[in-house]
């Protein structure tokens, strides 16, 4: 795919706007590569549209994806350009690198970095123009930076005549098109929006996979293919470990791995849910059963204590289920009652006035004196 977009980027250079080199320059310096905003060559070429800082970020950006790993080349007169136009021939070899991109209120800057002879012919003034290579749309719409050249004619016609040898009228045709529009999947007499298309695409789809495998959206090629294959490689490991084939689907291997677990829980160390909850239940009916034991047993004795009278029963085993402590510190505190006390005679069906036992054991359960004649006459009736 790198390849064709290679292919593609040459097939589709455009060269434009010179920038003046001196011989301070030699030693590499910040040159323009695109001006911002709308501009033409001076071959009457154009206009083109570099927009304005956000939109020449995205070129930048989009310049570093395609060059991956690589620097831009600056070549001497675009010989990369005719190097691949037959009977034209040029060595192609390099001017100078270009190492950092950079966006200005100005334009697109990049920093080149000289070979010992480009920096020597510039000195000697051999050389004095930079002539950009840039990707554009049918619009005009700069995409992203190819290359540049050292030229001394810049906006050449000698470019021109390469571009339209391979690009005639900005229309790619023949066998080098064709080629082009298969290497990107694209059918026969495909336009150039079609092959803009094709390429914006990849572009998004590289960015949306640096985004995936957790890097940032300008991470080079090789950053992109090693965290992609780090991935690959521990997926193929889980799928693996779980009995499956290297090329188990996601939920094959989650499911896999769900069973295993599942499969190999030391019965030693854990037990089921449901036991759990069933054992609980059972220890809460166990409780609650000695509970009620204790409560009558406690009950019973301050009874035959004389401390508790019948009718108060039911209280007092409600007290003791409640609160043990309380239900003893009532005992303790009560007073032994005999039977003559708790069953005074009646006049005229109705319970005689209480004595001062029976009065303190009002006072101690917290019930009124007629509650506790009321008490004493039904017993009486039973």
């Amino acid at each position: 795919m790198h390849k064709a977009l290679a292919a593609l980027l040459s097939a589709a250079l455009v060269a434009s706007h010179a920038a003046s080199l001196t011989a301070a320059d030699a030693s590499g310096a910040w040159v323009q590569l695109t001006p911002a905003g709308t501009f033409a060559g001076r071959d009457g070429r154009g206009p083109y549209d570099a927009g304005d800082k956000s939109d020449m970020e995205q070129i930048v950006a989009r310049t570093r994806q395609l060059a991956g790993s690589t620097d831009l080349v600056v070549d001497y007169d675009h010989q990369s350009v005719f190097a691949a136009v037959p009977g034209v021939g040029g060595t192609a070899k390099a001017a100078g690198w270009i190492k950092e991109l950079q966006v200005r209120a100005a334009g697109i800057f990049g920093r080149v970095e000289w070979t010992e002879a480009a920096a020597a012919a510039i000195k000697a003034g051999e050389y004095r123009y930079l002539s950009p290579v840039f990707l554009h749309t049918k619009a005009g719409r700069v995409i992203a930076i190819r290359m540049a050249g050292l030229t001394n004619t810049p906006n050449l016609d000698l470019v021109a005549v390469a571009a339209s040898a391979l690009l005639p009228n900005n229309n790619p045709t023949g066998e080098n098109m064709d080629k082009i529009l298969s290497a990107l999947g694209l059918a026969k007499g495909t336009n150039e929006d079609g092959v803009v298309a094709a390429i914006n695409a990849y572009l998004t789809s590289s960015t949306a996979i640096a985004k995936a495998a957790g890097l940032t959206e300008t991470a080079k090629q090789e950053d992109i293919l090693a965290a992609v294959n780090s991935i690959v490689s521990d997926r193929t490991k889980f799928a693996q470990a779980a009995g499956l084939a290297a090329t188990a689907k996601s939920d094959e291997i989650v499911t896999a791995v769900q069973s295993a677990i599942a499969g190999k829980v030391d019965v030693t160390k854990f037990v089921p849910i449901a036991a759990v909850t069933e054992l609980q239940t059972r220890l809460n009916t166990l409780e609650s059963t000695v509970g009620n034991d204790k409560a009558e047993e406690a009950v019973n004795s301050a009874m035959k204590a004389g401390k508790l009278i019948p009718a108060l029963k039911d209280w007092g085993l409600n007290l003791f289920k409640a609160d043990p402590t309380k239900f003893q510190e009532f005992v303790g505190s009560a007073p032994v009652l005999t039977s003559p006390q708790l069953l005074t005679p009646k006049k005229d069906g109705e319970a005689a006035e209480l004595t001062e036992a029976q009065l303190a054991v009002c006072s101690a359960m917290g019930i009124t004196a007629e509650d506790f004649k009321k008490t004493l006459k039904a017993e009486a009736k039973a």
